[in-house]
């Protein structure tokens, strides 16, 4: 037996080993995997990415060399491991858009990477946006992937309905962060990244360059993709990963920005409330923990995320103590109208000791107003141009120019929105369609209005998704609107404000055709918003 130096072996232990795996799924066809891993070590633990994305990113070779994540885990003693999605890159097959194959082909990876001979047989999954889906995706399927010990779903899908409409209304861009779009998928993937050639010599080559000249579902994605009926039927179905909340196995760390306007929200905060794991960190049962930012459609970094990541690996994966970073199940950084607030601790999400403050919509002579009491009776119209902004009205609250603006009177107290506020309307419209667009807003001392958060409704689906209905023409119907949800605090001096339209044409694509009538009844019985305060 050869017995190395004690620096020469140090060295060797340190060194990095780069090779590549092709992986068969159960479908037949091949993954490709590349890994990073530290030499001379055994039982080592593996965190992966599964990612369309990787054929954007060609660089040196090995690609993994240039990867962040991968230098600070390596040398910390962990494996990395990249792989092509499905249908992309150099993996043969065919894009699924979140579908079974997918799924189950993420199922076949962590199968396998568990199984390495130099691997402990833990495996973590994390990304953002498309790879932290694949994450979501692999948990949902439980003790299907046994060596699924934890997930790190940054500003990922949980629900693929829900990440391309808001309660039946196709979501479209945003005004503030133009990167944030979010109207990529499924059109260009199904027309860019699914077709994009092979880039390397692989085993499965040639059938990864023929899967790419097959459309295979891409019509079909698209149809249902931009539908302006979205059915929440089989097709979504199989694509929703929280309606399979109670199967997750692995420790789970949802990660979301609160001012993503790409995947939204509640993408991350419904799943966290959705899965049934422990909220106390340990290393020998699933737990969950939440950490949000003020930031947008973009992993977080920087001295309070890094050590969370940090003791949560070591944790789920080596089986070492949970750190005090892990104490909290929620972490979560709020924000006024001015600037980020710091980050707080909650034992919760909804904080504890949150409770429902019930609104009513009225209407006086001044104009529209939210109380805690009783509101006046009377009712108000708008007509829909379907060119209606949430900008211009916010600009121009009392020009009510096909809107209708409700304000609060000055506050009294600071009110912390923590949690998901809703629209509760009752409405009567003179045509069988339609949709309602609201923005909730924080009204500053001075006038201006900076917007809280924002919701829709498509009016076909106000009984639920299953199914589109008619609105009766002229006949009073009732519908809630769900607002993204929040971490916002509306100062004293501060007034809440409301504007309730029929479109909202930068943030989604409005109801067509336009023009239609619509009025909201008040009073009791009528229209109200329901704002989830903390403490």
């Amino acid at each position: 037996m050869l017995v190395l130096p004690a620096a020469a072996q140090a060295q060797a232990e340190t060194e990095t080993v780069y090779e590549t795996l092709s992986v068969p799924t159960v479908d037949g066809d091949f993954l490709h995997v590349e890994i990073a891993r530290p030499a001379g070590q055994d039982n080592v633990p593996v965190i992966l990415t599964y990612s369309p994305y990787n054929s954007l990113s060609e660089g040196t070779t090995p690609n993994l060399a240039n990867d962040d994540l991968g230098q600070r885990y390596v040398a910390r003693g962990y494996a990395r491991a990249v792989a092509d999605v499905l249908g992309t890159r150099n993996s043969s097959g065919c894009w699924d858009y979140g579908g079974l194959k997918e799924q189950q082909s993420g199922v076949d990876l962590v199968n396998a990477l568990s199984g390495q001979s130099w691997s402990n047989g833990n495996v973590a999954m994390i990304g953002g946006s498309y790879d932290g889906t694949t994450a979501n995706m692999v948990a949902a399927r439980g003790a299907d992937a046994p060596g699924l010990k934890a997930i790190v779903p940054e500003l990922a899908i949980s629900r693929w309905h829900g990440y391309a409409y808001g309660s039946g209304v196709r979501y479209f861009g945003n005004s503030e962060r133009p990167t944030d779009e979010g109207v990529d998928t499924p059109l260009a993937f199904d027309f860019g990244i699914a077709r994009t050639p092979p880039t390397q010599p692989t085993p499965q080559l040639i059938d990864a360059m023929r899967d790419r000249l097959n459309p295979c579902d891409a019509a079909e994605h698209t149809e249902r993709g931009y539908d302006t009926s979205p059915d929440y039927d089989s097709f979504w179905l199989e694509r929703d990963y929280r309606k399979d909340a109670r199967r997750f196995r692995a420790s789970t760390l949802v990660v979301h920005g609160w001012q993503d306007y790409n995947v939204k929200q509640s993408e991350g905060v419904d799943l966290y409330e959705a899965l049934r794991l422990s909220t106390t960190a340990s290393a020998t049962q699933p737990f969950k923990h939440m950490y949000m930012f003020q930031g947008g459609h973009q992993s977080p970094s920087g001295e309070r995320f890094q050590p969370v990541l940090d003791q949560f690996f070591d944790t789920t994966l080596k089986g070492a103590a949970p750190g005090p970073d892990l104490a909290p199940p929620v972490i979560t950084q709020g924000r006024d109208s001015t600037a980020p607030g710091e980050f707080r601790e909650e034992r919760s999400w909804p904080p504890v000791g949150m409770r429902e403050a019930r609104v009513s919509l009225g209407r006086e002579a001044t104009g529209g107003t939210l109380t805690f009491g009783r509101a006046g009776r009377s009712d108000a119209s708008y007509t829909d141009s379907g060119a209606n902004t949430e900008e211009t009205a916010r600009r121009a609250l009392d020009a009510e120019a096909g809107w209708l603006a409700y304000k609060s009177a000055p506050l009294r107290t600071d009110a912390r929105i923590a949690g998901t506020p809703r629209l509760e309307r009752e409405l009567t419209a003179d045509r069988d369609s339609g949709q309602v667009s609201p923005t909730l807003v924080d009204i500053a001392p001075d006038g201006s209005a900076k917007t809280l958060s924002r919701g829709h409704l498509n009016l076909r689906y106000r009984n639920g998704l299953g199914r589109e209905q008619p609105v009766p023409p002229g006949r009073r119907v009732s519908g809630t609107v769900l607002f993204s949800p929040q971490d916002h605090t509306v100062r004293v001096g501060h007034r809440l404000g409301l504007i309730v339209a029929g479109s909202n044409t930068v943030w989604a694509v409005p109801n067509l055709p336009a023009g239609g009538t619509y009025t909201v009844h008040h009073g009791g019985g009528g229209s109200r918003l329901v704002l989830p305060l903390a403490p």
